[in-house]
């Protein structure tokens, strides 16, 4: 979670054996290189790292690591047993030879991603890797190595990468977990925790690495309980020879460490003190951090100077604490829904008196309101929400123009493209977790959500589907609260601005976008129920027939029951006769249902997580459309 990616201390040489790196092959201008180029420059590079030359050694590790950043080339070289060849480098004699071949594996690993993780697993990187660990916690201490000139640094390199690469395994795959339990790792890694033994950017990666490893893992838990004074401790601690980021990047892994160790209903002390520290992570003004790379990066271009690649890497690194900071706060909000979902799908169709009891008293999505109350009275001392809030803004267009002339500042607004991301699903679990007046009133949850479609549906080309998806989640969140607190406030939108909702719900390819677009227009619609006027009539009539139009041509039957039981909520009440027969609600619905019905029948063994909305719409459309039957014959 929130992990950051190194730059390595010395940069390579330039194609240091004269075979082909991954910028030859992913180069516009290269030549085309045949799968037989591909193999041979591979075994040429394989034979140099089984060389008993040291240099030659150390060339072919360099190389693979290059090649590696290309991710098909990752997963061919961990498929090929790289392991196996490789993972005995990690306790070589020389430590040039270790650093390489860590710095190596932590590369395949991370851009080789999960088929990487599972060859590098399969092959047994864990034993030589778990062994090296051990070696360094018996007598390793790099401030007193720094006198033998080069030792202590390219030793510091291969612990560290060492570190990294255990970290991108055990965050990504349960083996590696499985396997640091049985190692007893969690004993090894907290002997590193002394800042003025091992400084803080070793005590940093060792924190973001445990916090991987005791996700979910109790048994780790248990280990680290042992530890957790300490770990406070370091909350509180200034480093005198750390930068602001550094400090920040440090306290603010303690604190998802301390989060995953403690069970928030018994420990709210510490849970507030992590808030605070979150919250000071919070903060750091972005605006002023991009302010001061914008006074930069014009006059550097592509050809960096070390102090302004200095600043640049400062900057990043607070804007990973932040972005770690809302995802630990998201996890802090967010309350495991492990109800045991019948898999039987019933196709009786059952007639009910009363449509009450058919479709208000098991509602899918309640508000969880699960935060003590202590936790909440921090996050409104701490002006928590109005933090997170200010991390959803966009980036002005001059700022961007100025990042967007160098790799740097595209990095740059990458990375605030995710932290926006990263804000939007945090401000979502915290709009479902707190009540209303600890989010501002229902004055200022509407102009959030007004402020949010505002943005994302004027421009959508600009945003990627996991943004869009982030941003809807919280409309979604912000408009479910207002429904349940019966805010009668949606009387000032109109048809035309209601309109881009519901072009984007019909265009937009990913389906949980769409989902939450029909959950979105579903609420609005009924709260707008309340509103006897001829515009919010206008509206529901205009929703109601996209929900129907979305039943006719959607392909997945969970889709189809989130539109039909947005239908139902939205003429669940009586008063709503009027307007049903005006839509000629039931006509439409009786050349529907069966569509669903039938798409039902072919889809229920693949419903996995999605089968709880599709067992009750089945059950409930058909009570439904009768019920209504009765009320409207008269009308």
């Amino acid at each position: 979670m929130g992990k950051q990616k190194r730059q390595r201390r010395k940069p390579h040489k330039e194609n240091p054996t004269g075979l082909m790196s991954v910028k030859d092959f992913e180069a516009e201008e290269a030549e085309y290189v045949t799968n037989k180029d591909r193999e041979n420059a591979l075994q040429r590079v394989y034979e140099e790292i089984q060389s008993a030359n040291v240099e030659e050694k150390l060339s072919g590790l360099q190389t693979l690591e290059s090649m590696s950043y290309d991710s098909s080339l990752a997963i061919e070289i961990a498929k090929n047993g790289i392991a196996k060849m490789i993972g005995p480098l990690l306790v070589d004699q020389n430590v040039v030879v270790r650093s390489g071949s860590a710095s190596a594996l932590r590369y395949i690993a991370e851009n080789g991603q999960i088929e990487a993780h599972t060859s590098l697993l399969k092959d047994d990187i864990m034993t030589p890797l778990c062994f090296l660990l051990k070696q360094y916690s018996t007598h390793w201490q790099p401030k007193f190595e720094q006198k033998e000139k080069g030792k202590g640094i390219d030793e510091k390199e291969a612990f560290i990468q060492s570190i990294i690469l255990l970290w991108t395994l055990c965050e990504h795959n349960e083996y590696a977990v499985k396997r640091s339990n049985e190692e007893d790792l969690v004993s090894v890694l907290t002997k590193f925790f002394d800042i003025a033994t091992f400084g803080i950017e070793i005590v940093t990666i060792i924190v973001q690495c445990l916090l991987s490893l005791s996700e979910d893992n109790s048994a780790a838990v248990k280990k680290l309980k042992v530890c957790e004074y300490t770990l406070i401790q370091l909350l509180n601690i200034e480093v005198s020879e750390a930068s602001i980021s550094e400090t920040i990047c440090l306290k603010t892994a303690i604190s998802g460490l301390l989060i995953n160790m403690t069970n928030c209903t018994e420990n709210n002390s510490t849970i507030c003190k992590v808030i605070n520290v979150l919250s000071d992570t919070l903060s750091v003004d972005c605006k002023q951090l991009l302010s001061s790379l914008t006074s930069i990066l014009p006059h550097e271009k592509n050809t960096f100077s070390s102090s302004a690649r200095k600043k640049v890497q400062e900057n990043r690194r607070i804007f990973t604490a932040q972005q770690q900071a809302l995802e630990i706060l998201a996890n802090l909000c967010s309350e495991d829904q492990e109800d045991e979902n019948d898999s039987y799908i019933d196709d009786s169709d059952c007639e009910a008196e009363g449509i009450d009891d058919v479709l208000m008293n098991d509602k899918l999505y309640k508000t969880i309101g699960s935060v003590p109350l202590e936790v909440v009275e921090v996050f409104n001392s701490c002006n928590i929400v109005k933090k997170v809030w200010d991390k959803t803004r966009a980036v002005d267009e001059d700022t961007v123009e100025i990042l967007l002339q160098n790799i740097e500042g595209i990095a740059v607004l990458k990375q605030m493209q995710k932290l926006k991301c990263r804000a939007y699903l945090c401000l979502n679990n915290l709009i479902t977790s707190l009540e209303i007046d600890v989010l501002g009133g229902v004055e200022n949850l509407y102009r959030m959500w007004v402020d949010i479609g505002t943005v994302i549906f004027n421009d959508t080309s600009s945003y990627n589907i996991e943004l869009l998806e982030a941003a809807t989640s919280t409309m979604r969140a912000a408009i479910q609260k207002l429904s349940e607190e019966k805010a009668n406030i949606f009387n000032r939108l109109t048809l035309a601005d209601v309109t881009p909702i519901l072009s984007e719900g019909r265009q937009c390819p990913n389906t949980n976008v769409r989902v939450n677009l029909i959950r979105i227009l579903g609420n609005l619609a009924l709260i707008l129920t309340n509103n006897d006027t001829l515009e919010a009539r206008e509206i529901i009539k205009h929703v109601s027939w996209f929900l129907l139009e979305t039943c006719k041509l959607e392909s997945k039957v969970w889709i189809m029951a989130e539109s039909l039981d947005a239908i139902m909520d939205i003429y669940a009440e009586d008063d709503s006769d009027q307007l049903a027969n005006e839509f000629k609600l039931l006509e439409k619905l009786h050349g529907v249902v069966p569509l669903f019905k039938n798409k039902v029948k072919q889809q229920r063994e693949s419903l996995g997580d999605n089968v709880a909305v599709v067992s009750t719409v089945n059950t409930n459309i058909t009570r439904f459309v009768k019920y209504k039957e009765k009320r409207m014959k008269d009308l």
